[in-house]
């Protein structure tokens, strides 16, 4: 739907074709819009799908390295990031 959208929103379509008679009805900024909105509504109901496929699959149990790996990982960047600040000499 967005290639759809971006076409009539860059090529001008119908009011190329008939000038005039688009100005306030069927202009290629509302067919933009709409075609967009269609991608949108589309989007949706594909993480609704998506969500109601996750919720009926079976949780999987956690584990120690997803669990205290993650925070031993970020609490060794932030150690990191720390370090290069504290050996900075001129801040300013």
């Amino acid at each position: 739907w967005l290639l759809v959208a971006a076409f009539f929103n860059v090529s001008k379509i119908p009011e190329r074709i008939q000038p005039g008679l688009f100005d306030i009805v069927g202009h290629s900024h509302q067919l933009f819009h709409i075609f967009t909105f269609l991608s949108i509504y589309d989007q949706v109901h594909y993480v609704e799908d998506g969500l109601a496929e996750f919720l009926k699959a079976p949780l999987a149990a956690p584990t120690y390295l997803g669990t205290v790996g993650y925070m031993l990982l970020l609490t060794l960047c932030l150690a990191v990031v720390v370090r290069r600040f504290l050996n900075v000499t001129d801040l300013c």
